[in-house]
């Protein structure tokens, strides 16, 4: 069972006041520091990833750009899965103290994968992506999977089109009636992060497959996961789609979504557009939305990317990674000048 050992440190589960108060921190910080560059991903190829791990596997290296951080008043830090990469441990370690030296409290944001299984074995990552790409296909047309196999972001897997192309989705009855969440595996990974602060637990990814053949294993989930004293946002690369299919069967006990937000419209599905309207219609009705990818992967100019996300969409928050003291200068610098003129324009 999911269990929280040090309760000191832990924001017990206290309801909707707890909510507010986390919403209302995070949207006046607006910005969370992303993981990702520090475990080696950086969305820019292999050559790039070699050098972010060479790079940030002498922790000194990541707690400048953590420090840099807290100097500009962020206090939530997105955090992936224990052993998601070799450098995840190294990341939280540095977390740890970063906060001693600084005399700070951190807040994580952590992303968990969902492992799905299906008879027994682990479902495959390209036909989980080729049978959301099929549903999505039906209702928005063929364009969609062109969208996907030319996805910039996508394309720094190794083999992505082949392997896109070549995957067989799943038949939507099979799912049904044999995917299953491994459970240990899930209440492991949230009970390895038992010596750090968790703002949410984020369910990854996986939401959007479960959207589409099994909300109810996703409600189970996020159930479990808020019985257990944590509260929940919802990974989504497919927010145009998990949205409202969500709210059709009625899952509501998570605070809202994390989920790919910029002005090129890179790893936004099943359109720019559905998604633009989805996130209109979340705040709407009260949900927080943390915009991610907001760069593109480095292929947007940071003003450009944050007026995009800060002044049209309205995000409550924004992750970003960055892989240097001037990278994250650079960027908090420019996202504290958009939030100031839309302050004043206010």
């Amino acid at each position: 069972m999911l269990v929280r050992t040090d309760l000191v440190r832990f924001l017990p589960y206290r309801g909707r006041r707890e909510m507010y108060k986390l919403a209302f921190e995070l949207k006046s910080q607006k910005i969370v520091l992303g993981n990702l560059p520090f475990i080696g991903i950086s969305y820019q190829g292999r050559e790039k990833d070699m050098e972010y791990r060479e790079k940030f596997s002498d922790k000194s290296e990541i707690k400048k750009v953590m420090k840099v951080a807290v100097d500009y008043g962020i206090r939530f830090f997105s955090a992936s899965s224990l052993g998601s990469a070799d450098l995840s441990s190294r990341y939280l370690e540095a977390v740890k103290e970063i906060e001693e030296e600084e005399e700070t409290n951190i807040r994580l944001i952590s992303c968990i994968s969902i492992p799905l299984r299906l008879g027994g074995s682990k479902v495959n990552d390209y036909r989980r992506w080729r049978t959301q790409l099929t549903y999505e296909i039906e209702k928005f047309g063929s364009n969609i999977l062109h969208k996907a196999l030319e996805d910039p972001v996508l394309n720094c897997r190794l083999g992505w089109k082949e392997n896109l192309q070549s995957a067989k989705p799943y038949p939507i009855i099979q799912l049904q009636r044999r995917l299953q969440i491994d459970w240990k595996r899930w209440e492991n990974s949230v009970n390895n992060f038992s010596e750090w602060e968790i703002a949410w637990i984020e369910p990854g990814s996986e939401t959007d497959f479960l959207a589409i053949s099994r909300s109810d294993l996703l409600g189970e989930l996020v159930d479990r996961t808020r019985e257990a004293g944590y509260r929940c946002l919802l990974g989504s690369h497919h927010l145009g789609v998990t949205a409202s299919l969500l709210e059709e069967v009625g899952i509501k006990r998570f605070d809202g979504y994390v989920t790919p937000i910029n002005r090129l419209g890179v790893m936004m599905f099943p359109t720019m557009r559905e998604v633009e309207k989805a996130v209109r219609e979340l705040r709407g009705k009260g949900k927080l939305i943390i915009a991610i990818k907001p760069f593109a992967g480095g292929r947007i100019r940071p003003k450009e990317a944050l007026a995009y996300v800060f002044r049209k969409m309205k995000v409550d928050a924004c992750m970003m990674g960055v892989a240097s003291i001037e990278e994250a200068k650079e960027d908090f610098e420019a996202a504290r000048q958009i939030l100031a003129d839309e302050s004043r324009e206010e």
